[in-house]
Protein backbone atom coordinates (compact mmCIF):
# COMPACT_ATOMS: atom_id res chain seq x y z
CA UNK A 1 0.00 0.00 0.00
CA UNK A 2 2.91 2.37 1.12
CA UNK A 3 4.21 1.80 -2.63
CA UNK A 4 0.78 2.56 -4.16
CA UNK A 5 0.86 5.84 -2.19
CA UNK A 6 4.45 6.77 -3.23
CA UNK A 7 3.49 6.77 -6.65
CA UNK A 8 0.20 8.44 -6.49
CA UNK A 9 2.22 11.38 -4.79
CA UNK A 10 5.04 11.61 -7.52
CA UNK A 11 2.43 11.78 -10.51
CA UNK A 12 0.65 14.18 -8.73
CA UNK A 13 3.58 16.38 -7.84
CA UNK A 14 4.54 15.71 -11.96
CA UNK A 15 1.71 16.85 -12.76
CA UNK A 16 0.99 19.94 -10.73
CA UNK A 17 4.71 21.01 -12.16
CA UNK A 18 4.15 20.22 -15.09
CA UNK A 19 0.74 22.36 -15.74
CA UNK A 20 2.47 25.24 -14.19
CA UNK A 21 5.64 25.02 -16.01
CA UNK A 22 5.88 28.88 -18.33
CA UNK A 23 6.69 28.56 -22.15
CA UNK A 24 9.90 30.48 -23.05
CA UNK A 25 10.64 31.67 -26.27
CA UNK A 26 14.22 32.63 -27.42
CA UNK A 27 16.66 33.44 -24.26
CA UNK A 28 14.98 33.70 -20.58
CA UNK A 29 13.57 36.99 -19.69
CA UNK A 30 15.40 39.83 -17.92
CA UNK A 31 12.81 40.08 -14.83
CA UNK A 32 15.04 42.40 -12.63
CA UNK A 33 13.26 45.54 -13.66
CA UNK A 34 9.91 44.49 -15.15
CA UNK A 35 7.19 47.23 -16.17
CA UNK A 36 3.49 46.53 -16.30
CA UNK A 37 2.17 47.60 -19.80
CA UNK A 38 0.28 50.51 -18.47
CA UNK A 39 2.91 51.67 -17.10
CA UNK A 40 4.92 51.82 -20.37
CA UNK A 41 1.82 53.36 -21.89
CA UNK A 42 1.70 56.62 -19.58
CA UNK A 43 4.99 57.99 -21.56
CA UNK A 44 5.97 55.34 -24.30
CA UNK A 45 8.14 58.34 -25.84
CA UNK A 46 10.90 57.73 -22.98
CA UNK A 47 11.17 53.70 -23.59
CA UNK A 48 11.69 53.98 -27.47
CA UNK A 49 14.76 52.45 -28.87
CA UNK A 50 15.14 51.07 -25.26
CA UNK A 51 15.35 47.41 -24.40
CA UNK A 52 12.94 47.17 -21.72
CA UNK A 53 11.08 44.15 -20.33
CA UNK A 54 7.24 44.54 -19.53
CA UNK A 55 4.64 42.33 -18.12
CA UNK A 56 0.90 41.99 -19.23
CA UNK A 57 -2.04 39.90 -20.06
CA UNK A 58 -2.09 38.64 -23.47
CA UNK A 59 -5.28 39.75 -24.95
CA UNK A 60 -4.92 38.46 -28.60
CA UNK A 61 -2.59 36.22 -30.40
CA UNK A 62 -1.95 36.19 -34.66
CA UNK A 63 -3.48 33.44 -35.94
CA UNK A 64 -2.34 32.92 -38.91
CA UNK A 65 1.83 32.49 -38.00
CA UNK A 66 1.69 33.43 -34.55
CA UNK A 67 3.88 36.10 -35.47
CA UNK A 68 2.57 38.64 -33.04
CA UNK A 69 0.46 39.30 -29.85
CA UNK A 70 -1.10 42.03 -27.63
CA UNK A 71 -1.25 42.90 -24.14
CA UNK A 72 -4.31 43.75 -22.40
CA UNK A 73 -3.98 47.84 -22.23
CA UNK A 74 -7.04 50.19 -20.88
CA UNK A 75 -5.33 53.20 -22.29
CA UNK A 76 -5.75 55.24 -25.50
CA UNK A 77 -3.61 53.42 -27.13
CA UNK A 78 -5.45 50.29 -27.09
CA UNK A 79 -3.62 46.74 -26.97
CA UNK A 80 0.09 46.86 -27.09
CA UNK A 81 1.68 44.94 -29.48
CA UNK A 82 4.95 42.17 -29.32
CA UNK A 83 5.61 41.34 -32.88
CA UNK A 84 8.37 39.34 -34.42
CA UNK A 85 9.47 38.58 -37.49
CA UNK A 86 7.76 35.75 -38.87
CA UNK A 87 8.75 32.48 -37.84
CA UNK A 88 11.34 34.30 -35.30
CA UNK A 89 9.03 33.01 -32.59
CA UNK A 90 5.75 31.52 -32.82
CA UNK A 91 3.58 32.38 -30.24
CA UNK A 92 0.55 30.11 -29.36
CA UNK A 93 -3.21 30.55 -30.17
CA UNK A 94 -3.63 28.76 -26.06
CA UNK A 95 -1.63 31.86 -25.00
CA UNK A 96 -4.73 34.03 -25.26
CA UNK A 97 -5.59 35.28 -21.57
CA UNK A 98 -2.25 34.27 -20.05
CA UNK A 99 0.05 36.30 -18.30
CA UNK A 100 3.56 37.42 -20.13
CA UNK A 101 6.92 38.39 -19.85
CA UNK A 102 8.69 40.26 -23.02
CA UNK A 103 12.18 41.09 -23.30
CA UNK A 104 13.10 43.96 -26.06
CA UNK A 105 12.80 47.33 -27.82
CA UNK A 106 10.39 49.74 -28.08
CA UNK A 107 10.09 51.23 -31.66
CA UNK A 108 7.07 52.83 -33.41
CA UNK A 109 4.66 50.93 -35.58
CA UNK A 110 3.59 53.20 -38.40
CA UNK A 111 -0.22 52.96 -38.52
CA UNK A 112 -0.90 55.39 -42.28
CA UNK A 113 -1.70 58.32 -43.19
CA UNK A 114 -4.61 59.33 -40.95
CA UNK A 115 -3.58 57.67 -37.73
CA UNK A 116 -0.33 58.64 -34.88
CA UNK A 117 2.04 56.00 -35.10
CA UNK A 118 2.11 53.77 -32.25
CA UNK A 119 4.84 51.47 -30.33
CA UNK A 120 5.29 47.55 -30.35
CA UNK A 121 8.13 45.78 -28.53
CA UNK A 122 10.95 43.59 -30.69
CA UNK A 123 11.28 41.22 -28.23
CA UNK A 124 14.65 39.00 -27.75
CA UNK A 125 12.97 36.46 -25.29
CA UNK A 126 9.13 36.07 -23.92
CA UNK A 127 8.10 33.91 -21.28
CA UNK A 128 4.08 32.72 -21.56
CA UNK A 129 3.65 32.69 -17.21
CA UNK A 130 0.69 30.68 -16.59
Amino acid sequence: MSMLKTLLAVTAAGLLFTAHAATLFSAAVDKTTVIPVEQLLVQPASYLDKVVTISGKIDSVCSKQGCWMKFTAHSEQGPFRIKVRDGDMVFPLSAKGKTAYATGTVRLWPQGEDKADAYQLYPTAVEIAD
